[in-house]
């Protein structure tokens, strides 16, 4: 590698398409171009041929471009239920598998809380002849027959794919392969997905649905990626694209081709990574952080501890479980083109629903729906004329005309209609972060608020006030954040082993096996992955699902190496349970440790392309004053181009702060300083200045 290695990323969102650029001298260059919903990709392609016209890119400068990609793709295809038609095999008796779940309502407090429709119709679902225990003996051998009735009876009823999970196939994956060799040879045209391969963890529900996920969103994901590969190819770029995981990391695009369900949260995962490596760069290492990224069509929340992102295995993603570690997000659908309207009964309402990139908010002078969008032009928080994202103007009678619905039905004015939907997205957005904190057990004044996403910094320091927190930091270009994290992002591949067992009746040796398995598996996964990326450096991190016997939930443990490497089990039991008084404020350690799997995250890093530093400032300096209302009060915000702020410059809210990718409101009370490495940082009087962790 060189230094003239240049490196894009990009996140495909709902509205925008997000690009960022790095040149050969790393200088970061942002971009935004209109999605193509119907045409997923194609918005893509479009950004890359801007970028290489505008910076003059020759076929040698494409054919060295290093390119990851974030998209919204998997998890759109699952929220919209628009994904294949796809069948189920299961063990005979368990037809019902998707129906019973774990009977648990979701909101039991609520009569009319109903558990999430099954992606997979009972009438797609066949059970077929065959039994293994729990320890993965053989009880019944498989009904072959069964299989084969099973396979022609879902084809003829319209089945697209098949996904197959047996009991305890995590244990002895014998009968599930048996399965798909006969779905070969008798349904070859149709995709067979096996639950022992996407995911081999115990819980045969998770697993089933996890399978059915993965199998359900790939025409999907499979058919975007195939026209980024070509695209990309056409175009000249000779590497091939690296796709983010919902873990944050990468892996080649056609990693994720046979397992798309890892990358559900995709271009979401991207965003937290690149908010901890922005706290990074900006002095708070280690810091405790609350990420909030409103888009144009839904909000999405995070938390990084000690500056690592949240991870977790018991993720729940449009209402069904998924197994696979993910970075911790949750939605809310309140971004910047959230409709604004009426209810049957007059309410005001913001959200869920979405104008999209096309026609877009009123404002954008296409569509006559208002949208949050419209109500931060009214309120004076955007400008009359206002290029967003750069391209497009923005025009304050059309907003004014679409709101004039919503203000009648509400008996208001204009502008206070916008007001009022405001506060209420703020308030939705508050809730839904509250409710993250909550769940984490955050203390949120403790925590700092990165907000980013197109409309993350216009929103961000009212969000704050609203949940108690009194700093924030806004990266330095911020409405492409997430696309800023794909291009930074790490290789990382997740593993799992199960164990299932008592820890007493475990051999040390057993670790041993286990510990060797793993690292044959993660060298051959890296010999596959690393082709045409250098690797600069590789770390195995090791955990395992535990809980005392009679227990209904698992603990994620850390553990060394050297105690699998050594066949240390008592190491091991004293990890569990002082993990477990950590979390519960108890442990029993007379009680029986059943050891549920092993994992391991393996982490590739890789080089990351370094932004030039910002030049010292000579104080900021206001290119003019406009109007704003911020909580229905009307103020003279001063204004500021962030491209003209040095190191150092400090101001006082009330102000706006104009930039291509977005635009930032400091309210009153707020005081915001430039550090060198481009972080803007917001914080309210009374905070000490120690608390920043020294920031650049």
């Amino acid at each position: 590698m060189t230094l003239k290695d240049l490196y894009l990323g990009v996140d495909v969102g709902g509205t925008f398409t997000d690009l960022v650029f790095f040149d050969g001298d790393g200088v970061l260059h942002s971009y935004k171009v209109p999605s193509t919903p119907d045409r997923p990709g194609m918005s893509t392609l479009q950004g890359i041929r801007e970028i290489a016209g505008l910076h003059g890119l020759t076929a040698s400068d494409l054919a060295r471009l290093h390119h990851t990609h974030g998209s919204t793709i998997a998890i759109n295809t699952l929220i919209e239920r628009r994904g294949a038609a796809t069948a189920l095999i299961t063990t005979d008796g368990y037809r019902d598998l998707y129906e019973l779940g774990r009977l648990a309502l979701p909101e039991p407090m609520r009569y009319d809380s109903r558990r999430a429709t099954p992606l997979t119709p009972r009438r797609l679902v066949r059970e077929v002849g065959g039994r293994l225990d729990a320890q993965g003996r053989e009880l019944e051998p498989l009904d072959e027959n069964s299989v084969v009735a099973a396979l022609h009876e879902l084809r003829d009823a319209g089945a697209q794919s098949f996904v197959v999970c047996l009991m305890h196939s995590y244990r002895n994956p014998a009968h599930e392969r048996r399965v798909a060799e006969l779905a070969a040879q008798h349904v070859p045209d149709l995709p067979c997905d096996l639950s022992c391969e996407t995911w081999p963890q115990a819980r045969e529900y998770e697993r089933a649905i996890l399978t059915t996920i993965n199998a359900y969103v790939r025409p999907n994901v499979v058919g975007y990626l195939d026209r980024l590969v070509s695209g990309t190819r056409e175009l000249g770029l000779a590497a091939e694209p690296r796709v983010i995981r919902s873990n944050g990391g990468m892996q080649r695009a056609s990693t994720i081709r046979r397992n798309p369900v890892t990358s559900l949260l995709s271009g979401p995962a991207a965003g937290v990574s690149a908010a901890a490596a922005v706290a990074r760069a900006a002095g708070m290492e280690g810091a405790d952080l609350v990420t909030v990224d409103v888009g144009g069509t839904s909000v999405d929340v995070g938390i990084v501890r000690a500056g690592q992102p949240l991870l977790s295995a018991e993720e729940h993603i449009s209402d069904f479980p998924v197994l696979t570690p993910c970075i911790a997000v949750s939605s809310v659908g309140a971004g910047g083109g959230s409709m604004i309207w009426l209810d049957e009964l007059g309410a005001l309402k913001v959200g869920p629903r979405s104008v999209g990139a096309d026609p877009g908010p009123a404002c954008y002078g296409r569509g006559t729906t208002p949208a949050l969008t419209d109500a931060f032009l009214l309120a004076g928080w955007l400008a009359d004329g206002q290029l967003l994202a750069g391209r497009i103007p923005l025009h304050l009678e059309g907003a004014g005309k679409a709101m004039a619905s919503v203000a009648e039905g509400l008996g208001l004015s204009v502008e206070a209609a916008a007001d009022a939907a405001i506060a209420l997205a703020v308030a939705v957005m508050a809730a839904e972060t509250s409710g993250v904190l909550a769940q984490r057990g955050v203390d949120a004044p403790e925590f700092t608020l990165v907000a980013y996403g197109g409309a993350g910094p216009l929103i961000g320091a009212l969000l704050a006030e609203a949940v108690y927190i009194d700093r924030i930091i806004l990266p330095q270009a911020p409405g492409v954040l997430s696309a800023l994290g794909a291009v930074s992002a790490d290789l990382e591949i997740d593993l799992i082993r199960p164990v299932y067992s008592r820890l007493s009746a475990i051999q040390g040796c057993d670790l041993q096996v286990i510990m060797q398995d793993m690292e044959t598996e993660a060298d051959a996964c890296f010999c596959e992955e690393s082709q045409e990326l250098p690797i600069t450096g590789r770390e195995i991190i090791y955990a395992a699902d535990m809980r005392y016997e009679g227990q209904g939930f698992d603990l994620s443990v850390a553990l060394d190496a050297r105690w699998l490497a050594q066949g240390d089990l008592a190491a091991v039991a004293d990890a569990f349970h002082e993990a477990h008084r950590r979390t519960y404020g108890y442990a029993k350690e007379p009680n029986p440790i059943w050891l549920k799997e092993v994992r391991a995250h393996i982490v590739g890093t890789t080089p990351k392309p370094v932004g030039a530093e910002v030049a010292p400032g000579t104080g900021a300096k206001s290119f003019g004053t406009r109007r704003v209302r911020i909580s229905g009060v009307t103020y003279e915000a001063r204004l500021y181009r962030r491209s003209d702020l040095g190191a150092g410059d400090t101001f006082e809210g009330p102000a706006v702060i104009e930039q291509q990718d977005t635009t930032v409101l400091v309210p009153p009370g707020w005081v915001t300083r430039q550090t060198r490495s481009g972080v803007l940082v917001l914080e309210r009087p009374g905070v000490a200045t120690t608390a920043m962790g020294g920031m650049a």
